[in-house]
């Protein structure tokens, strides 16, 4: 609207500004030399302002706009901050409080960490702490669908070969291995310049006149372990020999004409007593329990998932090897042979699932498995006794040896390599008809569709097949959390996934059959395709003893120097044995620092 510009004529006695209608022109007001106008819609008059004044005023209206705009912004920040928080200390509360926490990872197919026993020596060695973090990390929510999100972005690298009507797809091409220095020779050639030979042989003492000699004065055992002590008397002895112990909450005893027979049951201390007559003679037993409390050496070394390739219906490995690798995991378990001299150690490695094809086309784009076991024998076959696990699967290839959809191997495919070990040791394998062999389940969907998020790996199924001891036995778990639980099987029937057997990974299980030799004792070291491995070794040895290096940080030379192991076993998948991670985890078991 166009304002009406009036002119000022003067002041009237009362001071008002006189106006006069009949000009259109502006004019000064007398007082201030200003000039008005008139708005007609207010009716009101304002100042004609000058340019320099629009300009001042305009300048503070920008400023005061601009204030404003910084105001509101730091209060929507400070809404958004408040919403944030309010998330996620919702999300944190809930994580802490949450009830039915998982134990077990539908998507990584295993247990999940438990929350850590409280001790003294936990607390203050900060494995309690520990384990709290692993407890709250491996558990918060909706964890397996972050992880199965991961796992599908992974698998947008996929690309598909038309190799005819089975169809060969690969998942995941990998990366070439390279061949660089792992530091694993380093540190193998510095105990070749450093480490001496420590192992002293005691000398044997005569048998006192008149009295008992022990094989053993003094052991240390952890739970579940056991051992057996035996008596020499002297001519001049008479009457039967009788066993007793002080503390049997600790130290279960049984005996006959050959010895004693051990079983430690809870930690502490307890004497053994050996009578004949009037000559007697003891052995002080110490039990420990062992804690963990949470650790992980790095869980994901078990298994790589570099070159899955689908064919037909079923999920398969690509066989990796690398020279260097093999040969400083050939190097770490010679290691173990120089520490444990009076042991027999062996190495069991595990083929991948594709030397079940039979496809030409399809072999000629892989490593040839036959050549890598080949070479693997000429390089650890010389250090250790190198299991040929290679040729009695080939041989059995037709059957049922690996699941389609998970990672692992079946246990028809593990009792395979269990009867190329025990033959190669000298033993005799038990055959299938020593087992009750039942089905857990039909209708099994492993870990692969969870690696890949392939839809057509989601329609695998799989059959678990359970081959059941007929022998009574006790397996003596020690979890993650260090909690010990302890079953009369080592399959649990319950469980239908591949985590029925030993209860899945634990840091530390001991397996007794008391009808066996209890002086045959086996120490297995292994990756998860030990699970399904380890319950056959019950129809051979008294006492198993299995470490998972990648849970604990026990020293297995300290641990089982008192055990008399008749056997050291390590037993990995290939690609954990072409991996410098695996090496490292072994030695540092073995009590060798390790950067």
């Amino acid at each position: 609207m166009t304002p009406t510009v009036r002119s000022y004529t003067g002041i009237s006695e009362r001071g008002e500004v006189k106006v006069n209608n009949n000009f259109g022109n502006r004019h000064q007001d007398p007082r201030r030399g200003q000039s008005y106008v008139n708005d007609r819609q207010s009716g009101a008059y304002r100042p004609q302002l000058s340019p320099e004044e629009k300009a001042r005023r305009e300048k503070i209206k920008r400023e005061r706009i601009r204030r404003e705009i910084i105001r509101r912004r730091k209060q929507a920040d400070f809404r958004c901050l408040v919403v944030v928080a309010v998330i996620f200390g919702l999300i944190a509360f809930f994580n802490i409080f949450q009830f039915n926490r998982p134990t077990e990872s539908e998507v990584e197919k295993r247990k999940l960490a438990e929350f850590p026993h409280l001790t003294f020596e936990s607390l203050t060695s900060g494995d309690f702490t520990e384990g709290i973090n692993l407890y709250f990390a491996d558990t918060f929510l909706f964890r397996d669908s972050v992880v199965s999100l991961s796992k599908k972005l992974d698998s947008l690298k996929g690309y598909q070969l038309d190799l005819g009507d089975g169809g060969f797809e690969v998942l995941d091409p990998g990366t070439e291995k390279d061949e660089d220095d792992s530091s694993v020779g380093d540190i193998l050639a510095g105990l070749e310049d450093n480490t001496e030979d420590d192992t002293v042989l005691p000398d044997e003492e005569p048998v006192p006149a008149g009295g008992v000699r022990l094989n053993k004065t003094a052991l240390t055992l952890t739970v579940g372990g056991g051992a057996v002590l035996t008596a020499e008397l002297d001519e001049s002895v008479t009457g039967d020999v009788t066993w007793s112990v002080d503390n049997s909450d600790a130290v279960e005893l049984t005996y006959d004409e050959t010895g004693a027979k051990l079983k430690a049951k809870a930690s502490g201390d307890a004497v053994v007593t050996c009578k004949a007559g009037d000559a007697m003679a003891e052995c002080k037993v110490k039990v420990e329990s062992v804690t963990f409390g949470g650790v992980d050496n790095g869980g994901t070394a078990d298994f790589m998932t570099n070159g899955l390739f689908i064919y037909g219906d079923a999920v398969y490995t690509k066989p990796w090897y690398l020279e260097n690798y093999a040969s400083e995991y050939g190097d770490t378990l010679a290691y173990y042979k120089k520490i444990f001299p009076n042991s027999r150690v062996s190495a069991c490695v595990i083929p991948t699932s594709a030397i079940r094809i039979d496809n030409e086309e399809i072999k000629e784009k892989l490593p040839d498995q036959a050549e890598i076991f080949t070479r693997l024998d000429e390089l650890i076959g010389t250090k250790v006794n190198f299991v040929n696990t290679y040729a009695e699967m080939y041989n059995n290839r037709d059957e049922y040896i690996y699941f389609r959809s998970d990672h692992h191997w079946t246990q028809r495919g593990a009792y395979y390599a269990y009867k190329a070990f025990v033959e190669s040791v000298g033993l005799e394998a038990a055959e299938h008809d020593d087992f009750d062999i039942k089905t857990l389940t039909d209708s099994y969907s492993g870990s692969m569709y969870e690696y890949t998020k392939n839809e057509k790996v989601k329609t695998f199924k799989d059959t678990v097949e359970a081959f059941m001891s007929k022998k009574k036995l006790t397996m003596t778990v020690t979890d993650r959390s260090g909690a010990v639980t302890v079953y009369d099987t080592a399959i649990m029937e319950s469980s239908k996934t591949y985590s029925a057997f030993l209860c899945g990974d634990n840091p530390y299980t001991v397996i007794n059959v008391p009808e066996n030799p209890q002086d045959r004792n086996i120490l297995v070291l292994k990756d998860s395709y030990g699970n399904a491995f380890v319950p056959f070794l019950a129809e051979n040895y008294g006492n198993i003893m299995v470490v998972d290096t990648r849970y604990t940080t026990m020293n297995v030379k300290e641990t089982f120097a008192d055990y008399d192991l008749t056997d050291i076993l390590f037993i990995n998948n290939l690609e954990a044995a072409n991996s410098p991670a695996w090496a490292k985890m072994y030695l540092r078991a073995a009590g060798v620092t390790v950067d």
